[in-house]
């Protein structure tokens, strides 16, 4: 009783700052209504932010708590490949904005309009303008995939090209009395040089390029090949631009120019008699047509940076978290479901704590030994302990434009004894251990100290390589060039040896299927691990806690006060100094 009272008062403060507008916004969240569909779809999809993929089970809660939320990437592809094969689609128009997406996103998105378009639907692209935002060029590519491109009449074609801007803070560390010390392995691996260089080594611009070229050249390719021009006239149409927009059509990059009204009036006319616009997010909720078998496909969709646990203080981070433990829990149960046939891992994260990774590692190792097949899917990226976790998998899938490898480790720890003493600080420390102290960021490592890194970073990096070497049957040398912290993108990684095959989410479930013997034919449930909830239940869990969640963010009986505030303050409703501790990072980050 006492947490549902502490809870409700909760509620009602909220209630109380929302106002009347809010408090209307959140019964219609109830309310569920959805319009009926025309008798001839046309879909309208807002991209002027496309969609993203979020972790599995988790609790972060966006602005959509007022609104409808938008389908994630995994849901929109879903749902276009649903709609190719729904007679009462006709086709669809996609807005787009300068939004600075993911190239491997971008390339799965492309794959499902593909899809769309082949099935006899039109697919028409619409923006304001290609303006000179760093995502003019992926939101072109994007564009690309469409039958036609439209632009408003006063829009411009500025897309450019691809850029990499990596800040070095060395020097003005050094000047305020900072450093950081720590070490990696190997020269590749260039996370640390942000803070420990002052420009490019050799290493990191050798590696940066060729990622770069790598990446422009597929975008280049596939642009050539769907607006019928060469590769060379585009790079050339590239280094021309910002062009007006009667320019970049005579070039054939534009169809017309348009304003929105005129776009979708167009439209609804090539659509026919009865044909109407339908929101993407609208579609998705209307029933499906035929029978679905009791067989399914389990999706644990694990994006963020990886850590243990969700911060204790910080509930509403754990959408750019991947906490392990949430995701190990997803795995055990679509493992021992005897339903669930095989299982498909989206991966999305840069890496992260070495000890958390080779947890999931090892859960999904423990999934395939228990005889369910293990596919994973690389989503924009799945680098070092991203990678590190896919290691168990049957087969690891990555889109062309996938970044992934980064085979590697680092240590990094800042150091502020200068800055400290600049300010007329004096800390005396009193320690009962050689290196009870180690970690501090008042004191610099000792020759021991640093040795004892060096031999954790050797450790690491012999036990990350010898387990590439085993799942992937990598012998030495081959071992060596796909190693030594290297990045590379999809299409690159499958020359190495470290990715299996082409293709995005869509392509992992089918091959699920197969792994699993279910003929291609049967309808079969994709089911996520743990079900998402909607946003009004999330915010509740917030708020009166969650059985499925640590007893940490529950409030009730033997729980301070301050764990309520520190709720409040996740929600931006309450301010107290104690809840703005940031979670300590794990010594050892890959």
């Amino acid at each position: 009783m006492r947490r549902f009272l502490v809870g409700l008062l909760a509620v009602i403060g909220f209630i109380a700052l929302l106002g009347v507008g809010g408090i209307v916004a959140l019964f219609t969240l109830a309310d569920g209504g959805r319009p009926a569909p025309p008798a001839r779809i046309v879909l309208e999809v807002d991209w002027r932010q496309l969609p993203q993929e979020s972790t599995s089970g988790g609790t972060a809660l966006g602005l959509d708590l007022f609104g409808a939320r938008q389908p994630g990437l995994s849901q929109t592809v879903a749902q276009l490949h649903r709609a190719a094969a729904d007679p009462r689609v006709a086709g669809m128009i996609a807005v787009l904005g300068d939004d600075a997406p993911g190239l491997a996103s971008v390339q799965e998105l492309r794959d499902a309009i593909n899809v769309f378009r082949t099935a006899g639907k039109f697919a028409i692209a619409y923006t304001d303008s290609f303006g000179g935002g760093i995502g003019a060029l992926q939101n072109y590519y994007l564009a690309t995939a469409f039958e036609k491109i439209w632009v408003q009449p006063s829009g411009d074609f500025a897309v450019v090209g691809l850029a990499a801007q990596v800040p070095f803070l060395k020097d003005a560390l050094d000047r305020i009395g900072i450093t950081v010390e720590g070490g990696r392995r190997m020269e590749y691996k260039t996370a640390p040089n942000s803070f420990t260089e002052t420009g490019f080594t050799p290493a990191h611009r050798e590696n940066l390029r060729q990622l770069l070229d790598g990446l422009f050249e597929q975008m280049v390719n596939d642009i050539a090949s769907a607006r019928g021009v060469s590769a060379s006239d585009v790079r050339g149409l590239i280094d021309r631009a910002p062009l007006p927009a009667p320019d970049a059509m005579q070039a054939k990059l534009l169809d017309r120019t348009l304003y929105r009204d005129e776009a979708r009036g167009e439209v609804l006319a090539t659509a026919g008699n009865g044909a109407g616009l339908f929101p993407l997010g609208d579609y998705a909720s209307l029933p499906r047509d035929g029978e679905v078998s009791e067989e399914a496909i389990a999706l644990i969709v694990a994006t963020g940076t990886i850590v243990s646990s969700d911060p204790e203080d910080a509930p509403l981070q754990s959408d750019t978290l991947l906490a392990a433990d949430r995701i190990v829990k997803a795995i055990e149960a679509a493992a021992r479901d005897g339903n669930v046939k095989a299982l498909v891992v989206r991966l999305d994260s840069p890496g992260g704590s070495y000890v958390a990774s080779d947890t999931l590692r090892r859960a999904l190792e423990r999934a395939r030994a228990a005889g369910k097949p293990v596919i994973v899917s690389i989503g924009d990226v799945a680098a070092s302990g991203g990678y590190f976790a896919a290691l168990p998998a049957d087969v690891i899938m990555a889109q062309p434009a996938s970044i992934t490898g980064s085979i590697g480790v680092f240590s990094a720890k800042p150091v502020v004894s200068d800055l400290v003493e600049s300010l007329g600080i004096n800390v005396e420390t009193l320690t009962v251990g050689a290196n009870a102290a180690m970690y501090s960021p008042l004191h610099s490592f000792t020759p021991e100290q640093q040795a004892i890194v060096d031999r954790q970073l050797d450790r690491i990096y012999r036990d990350f390589t010898a387990k590439v070497a085993a799942a992937r049957t990598l012998d030495a040398a081959r071992l060596d060039q796909a190693a030594r912290g290297r990045v590379f993108t999809g299409a690159q990684a499958k020359a190495a040896g470290l990715v299996d095959e082409m293709g995005g989410l869509h392509d992992a479930i089918a091959l699920a299927k197969v792994r699993a013997n279910i003929p291609a034919s049967r309808m079969v449930q994709v089911r996520r691990y743990p079900a998402e909830r909607d946003p009004f239940d999330r915010f509740m869990a917030l708020l009166f806690g969650d059985d499925d969640r640590s007893p940490r963010l529950a409030v009730g009986a033997g729980a301070s006060a301050q764990a309520l505030l520190r709720r409040l303050n996740a929600l931006g409703l309450y301010w107290h100094a104690d809840a703005m501790r940031l979670p300590p990072l794990p010594p050892l980050w890959q």
